[in-house]
């Protein structure tokens, strides 16, 4: 694997370790989350980037990770790569793309 993708992976982990943190402290606060707030921050110009970036830097990890995992396991199963690494890249551009919609 090379450099650019190692670095890419670990730097999307750690911007979504600290979107999960920032919504496990949002859970658990107490009365924090109403209909209201969740409304605020969809409103909110800064949470949509925030939110957009998070969601579309986990699709792409996804789909580095899934072609990482076909790479090494498809020939030890006897599964085809491409097909693999194709499901992978529908299912995370799927996500992204319901994201955006419930996000915009």
């Amino acid at each position: 694997m090379g450099v650019k993708q190692w670095i890419f992976q670990r730097l999307s982990n750690v911007a979504i370790v600290l979107f999960g943190l920032w919504l496990a402290y949002l859970l658990a606060s107490p009365g924090n989350i109403t209909f209201g707030t969740l409304n605020d921050l969809l409103n909110d110009q800064a949470s949509v980037i925030f939110f957009t970036t998070i969601l579309i830097l986990a699709g792409l990890n996804s789909i580095l990770a899934g072609w990482q995992i076909a790479g090494d396991y498809a020939e030890k199963f006897n599964l085809n790569q491409c097909f693999l690494v194709g499901t992978g890249t529908v299912v995370s551009l799927a996500y992204i793309t319901v994201g955006l919609c419930i996000i915009f």
